[in-house]
């Protein structure tokens, strides 16, 4: 006698009920990837990557010497480690870049890239232009100011947070009507009428003024320009050399 045995379906596993909208492997993937590449994160991780390609040249070129006068040259790292001595730590690539302008030796006078524009186009020339007659302020002031802050990137973001091109504080954008920091005209005039609050409120000293740009009214007024921070000394420089 033969007995047929019939075989034993698997069930298939049944999803949980109510778990219809929870998204599970590939789509969970799928919208982590969109959320971290929306475009606001995009345009910051652009920024990030150019900043470090900048790193990157600069540090390579402290080892080089100038090609102009090989036997007098002496390598970027060893001016650098000298100017950073007082402090006992070793210098980072910024401030190896600001001791070299500070000192008159900037890293393009070895043919080094330094990752400057040479000048804004020609629609924000016009906003330099229009911001400097409604609020009388130099257009080479602004233009250097914008130069040094964001290098006339309109998405510059900095680690602290400043927005745009004249790196404008999100509190300080507020304050001076700005709903968009990264709206070319907005930025340069708010941060064209703020550098003429501060030349107004140091009665037209325009280290004082500049300072306080960077550093802060509150650090100025407190602690005068003798005891500027070394960013911010570096900063003044090179403002006026832009």
């Amino acid at each position: 006698m033969s007995i047929k045995i019939d075989p034993i379906a698997t069930p298939p596993s049944l999803r949980p009920t109510g778990d219809n909208n929870k998204p599970r492997g590939f789509e969970n993937e799928l919208q982590k990837f969109l959320e971290e590449h929306s475009s606001g994160t995009l345009k910051a991780e652009q920024a990030r990557l150019q900043l470090h390609m900048c790193q990157l040249k600069l540090s390579r070129s402290l080892f080089e010497e100038s090609p102009e006068s090989p036997s007098n040259s002496t390598p970027l790292l060893s001016t650098a480690l000298e100017a950073a001595g007082a402090t006992g730590k070793a210098p980072t690539v910024r401030q190896i870049f600001d001791n070299s302008m500070v000192a008159g030796n900037p890293l393009t006078s070895i043919g080094a890239p330094t990752c400057r524009p040479d000048s804004p186009s020609s629609d924000m020339e016009q906003l330099i232009t229009q911001a400097a007659g409604n609020h009388g302020v130099a257009p080479d002031l602004i233009r250097s100011v914008i130069r040094t802050e964001s290098g006339f990137d309109p998405q510059a973001v900095s680690p602290a947070g400043a927005q745009g091109l004249m790196q404008l504080m999100p509190e300080t954008a507020a304050e001076l009507g700005v709903t968009n920091p990264f709206d070319p005209e907005q930025n340069i005039m708010a941060g064209t009428r703020y550098l003429r609050q501060l030349l107004d409120r140091y009665d037209g000293n325009l280290d004082r003024a500049l300072a306080a740009y960077n550093w802060g009214m509150g650090n100025v007024d407190r602690h005068g320009l003798e005891n500027l921070p070394e960013e911010t000394r570096n900063y003044l420089t090179r403002v006026k050399q832009a």
